[in-house]
């Protein structure tokens, strides 16, 4: 049960798992919003500043992760190429000469959505 209360107690408890069923993003954009807040405590915004610019920030934490992961396995299959750059990071890129085994990759994935 997931529970939200005060250090000090003095604040009532706050039941997340007791939200009726239409209201569950609801109760998902509670915990966005009081995640941030604990990241930032000093953080104050418009509804629109923290619409667009809080929950843009938490989204690209999320996908960097899923980024990350994505292009590891393309480069363990040897569809993409990487290489450290001039500015220390590495940067990545198609490797052609898989570009025959991308292709039908592609296709096939294109065919499987139709």
């Amino acid at each position: 049960m997931a529970r939200l209360h005060s250090q000090d107690g003095l604040l009532p408890m706050f039941d997340f798992t007791q939200s009726e069923p239409s209201s569950r993003n609801t109760v998902q954009l509670t915990r966005e919003i009081l995640a941030y807040l604990t990241d930032h405590p000093d953080a104050r915004d418009t509804l629109d500043g923290i619409t667009e610019w809080w929950f843009l920030e938490r989204e690209i934490k999320r996908r960097l992760a899923e980024v990350k992961g994505a292009l590891a396995e393309l480069v363990a299959k040897g569809l993409v190429l990487e290489q450290r750059g001039k500015d220390t990071r590495i940067h990545y890129r198609v490797n052609k000469r898989k570009w025959g085994a991308i292709h039908s990759l592609l296709q096939t994935k294109d065919e499987g959505q139709q």
